[in-house]
Order: C-alpha cells, then sequence, then structure tokens
C-alpha cells in the first residue's frame, strides 16, 4: 500500500497537501496516516495577519508510528473583517515569496541558517516544521532581549541581507537588465505604514498616551497631533528603494514572536527570523534599527549601538561574495555609509515600533479580547484604539514604560526639533 489518508485530517490539509508535506518531512511516498492532532499554537493570539496552529500527524511508516509535529499558519475562519484586511494588504503573497526567495539563498541550511524551512506555502496557508522540536523558542512578548540574544540576532539579519545581495549578483550576472524591485515590487507595495486612517489612529493614540502618562506633556505644543500626524506620514516615505546604493529584501517586522532562538544550556547559539507577511525593499540598516527598537530600551541602545553595527557589518562582509564585493565597491557601499544609513532610517524604525508595540505587546489572551473581535477590528485598526491600549497601560507597567518611551523619543527627536 503506497498511503492511507486519516479522514479526520480533512479540516486541516487537502490529499494532495499531505503527500507534499509528509513526502517533504519523511522524505517518502509510502505512509499510513492514523491520526491528526490539532490545537491553537498559544493560549490566546499567536500574531495578527493570521490563525495560528500546531498539528501533529501520527504516521505510520514501515510499521513504526512516528509523530511528524508542524506549525501551521491560515487565514482565519471566524474574523470576516480580518480575513478582508489580510486579503486586501495581500501579507500571505508577501509570506510566499519569502519562502520562495529563502529557499533560492538556502537559507534553512548550514550551520547558521537564518531562516526555517517550510513544508508548503501559498496565498492561503504555510506549514512549516515545529521548531521547537529542534529547541528554538521564542522569548516573552515584553521581554527587552539582551546583549548576547541581540547579537545572535544581528548577525542572522546580516546572512538574510547577504545572502540576498548574493541573490540578486547572480541574477544580474545571467540577466545585466535584471531589477527586484521591477519583478516583484507589486507583492513588496507598501500597504500599512502609509498615510492612512491606520496611520491617523497611531498619531491619535501616541497625542493621548501622552498626555495620560508623561510628565514632559506640559512642555510639548498645543497642536501636537497634527505636528506628530505629518511627522508619521514622513516618516513612512522614508522606507523605499533607494538609486545609488545597496537595496536588500526587508523583513521589517522583526518583534519577539518573529525570532526564534536555539540554546545549548542556558546560552543562546543561534536565531531563526521567521514570519515573511511583512516584506518590503530598501537599505538593510532599515531592518536592523526596526529590530533594535522592536527588542531593546533606548540606554541599551545609546549603550550598545556601536557594538551592534560593527558585528553587523562583519558578518555581512564575511558572508558576501567575490562578485557581490564587486557591485558594493561600484555602489560605494561600505561600514561608512552603513552607519549613515543607520541614522537615516532610525525615524521609520521609531515609527513602526510605535504603530505596532501597543498590538504585539500585549499578553495573547488581552491582545485577542481586545483586537480580534468582528465587532470592533476595523474601529480598533482604523478608528481610535485609545481606550483599550490606556487602559491596559494602568493594568501593566512593563507595557506602559515601553509605549511611553518610543512615543517621548519619537517627539524629542522628530517633533520638537523640527519646530
Amino acid at each position: 500500500m503506497a498511503c492511507e489518508i486519516y479522514t479526520g485530517v480533512n479540516d486541516v490539509f487537502t490529499k494532495n497537501q499531505i503527500h507534499h508535506i509528509l513526502k517533504q518531512s519523511l522524505g517518502l511516498a509510502s505512509f499510513q496516516l492514523i491520526a491528526c492532532d490539532k490545537r491553537p499554537a498559544v493560549n490566546g493570539l499567536a500574531g495578527f495577519l493570521a490563525a495560528h496552529f500546531r498539528v501533529t500527524l501520527h504516521v505510520k511508516v514501515n510499521g513504526v508510528v512516528e509523530k511528524i509535529k508542524l506549525f501551521v499558519k491560515t487565514l482565519p475562519d471566524c474574523n470576516a473583517p480580518k480575513v478582508e484586511y489580510i486579503k486586501k494588504c495581500g501579507f500571505f503573497e508577501r509570506e510566499k515569496l519569502g519562502f520562495q526567495l529563502s529557499e533560492e539563498m538556502r537559507g534553512a541550511e548550514g550551520p547558521h541558517p537564518w531562516c526555517a524551512k517550510s513544508y508548503l506555502y501559498n496565498e492561503k496557508i504555510l506549514v512549516m516544521p515545529d521548531l521547537a522540536v529542534e529547541g528554538y523558542r521564542t522569548l516573552m512578548n515584553q521581554e527587552a532581549i539582551d546583549l548576547k540574544h541581540t547579537l545572535l540576532t544581528t548577525a542572522s539579519i546580516a546572512r538574510f541581507h547577504a545572502s540576498f545581495a548574493n541573490y540578486v549578483t547572480r541574477r544580474m550576472l545571467h540577466d545585466k537588465s535584471f531589477d527586484f524591485n521591477r519583478e516583484y515590487g507589486n507583492v513588496l507595495t507598501e500597504t500599512v505604514f502609509h498615510e492612512s486612517p491606520w496611520l491617523n489612529a497611531a498619531s491619535k493614540l501616541t497625542v493621548n498616551l501622552l498626555k495620560t502618562f508623561s510628565d514632559k506633556f506640559d512642555q510639548y505644543l498645543q497642536d501636537l497631533e497634527p505636528r506628530i500626524s505629518k511627522q508619521f506620514v514622513n516618516a513612512c516615505d522614508l522606507l523605499r528603494e533607494y538609486e545609488e546604493t545597496l537595496n536588500v529584501l526587508l523583513h521589517k517586522d522583526l518583534w519577539v514572536n518573529n525570532i526564534m532562538f536555539k540554546y545549548n544550556g542556558d546560552v543562546p547559539i543561534n536565531a531563526l527570523l521567521i514570519d515573511f507577511q511583512c516584506l518590503r525593499f530598501g537599505p538593510p540598516a532599515f531592518d536592523l534599527m526596526v529590530f533594535l527598537y522592536f527588542t531593546t530600551v533606548r540606554k541599551f541602545r545609546e549603550r550598545h549601538e556601536q557594538e551592534i553595527f560593527r558585528h553587523y557589518f562583519t558578518i555581512f562582509s564575511e558572508t558576501v561574495d567575490d562578485d557581490t564585493k564587486n557591485r558594493l565597491q561600484e555602489l560605494n557601499y561600505n561600514f561608512e555609509s552603513f552607519i549613515d544609513w543607520c541614522e537615516r532610517s532610525r525615524m521609520f524604525a521609531n515609527l513602526e515600533v510605535i504603530g505596532v508595540l501597543p498590538f504585539v505587546l500585549m499578553d495573547a489572551q488581552t491582545a485577542q479580547k481586545t483586537f480580534d473581535d468582528p465587532d470592533t477590528y476595523f474601529k480598533y485598526y482604523e478608528e481610535d484604539r485609545t481606550e483599550p491600549v490606556l487602559a491596559y497601560c494602568r493594568e501593566c507597567k512593563v507595557y506602559m514604560e515601553r509605549l511611553l518611551e518610543v512615543n517621548e523619543e519619537f517627539v524629542e527627536r522628530y517633533v520638537l526639533k523640527h519646530i
């Protein structure tokens, strides 16, 4: 018997998908699937742009039952406004492109992989091995990460960018007219960070948060909200392709849930970048600065940024091949220009984190109740999310302090200094 499919699996995968997944995971086409277990990935909301599950396939191979543990991401089935938003923004199309390219870049291979492999990906579903089986885990969502975890993640970001730069170089050597953004720009168009109701709601929240919790609010101008709104839009406009410098594929969503660490005892030894639903195209520094603003506090950045920048560029330089090094010389892309881009991209990083942290720093149960309710989904995404965010600030000091810090920094750097 070549294969048998357990009928209870049909609400998770199609028969063809099962064949494909098991062939990828087992390397075999002969099996008997005898059971399928499915449960939510976490108790609450695991992420904001899909439904997340852990699935275990019980498979008999040569008389022995093996358990294939999977992580599955699909379109939600109980929140129509959310599904509409996900489809409109093309988040699954981005992730499909991300895994297609990572396979070509062999990002899941070698002694220091920077991404996970995928068994199946399309416009509706992503299936990966459950990385917990391999010893990978994420950190707590409100935890500011330490220097060891920061440097490990920085190295993976550098390898990701260098691998992409090598990929583009190979394509250009084969076809001098190759233009990545021209070929894939329709998938990578920004759908969130531009002048929009979502951004207006973010600026409204910033003003209300500062008014409620900041002891600096009396120093601010009375017309703070329109000034913040203007600078939010200006920050969004910074992230784009630039001529005469290096542009790479950007993850753009490196908060703690999208980074998985492997450990030797208590020592982190590798970091994987997961979730490619927010990909963009632009200078590499944008990714690094977004990561730092998502995962560290201001005092940490002020103390360690230069070390982190040097570590990034060292790993990046070690990973690019000779043909890419020649291309970088032609672009005059070196450590000094990279440092300049880190500062130029800081404003966007600060803005993105202001917009996203109110969602991702909530505990999973509260986030699900607040941001996954079809009746209030568009209200909190596109009108005003002040009420639930300020309420949680009053319950959770760490949440309030992290939000307050990035908002005060933005006003200090990009509003008060531009009067």
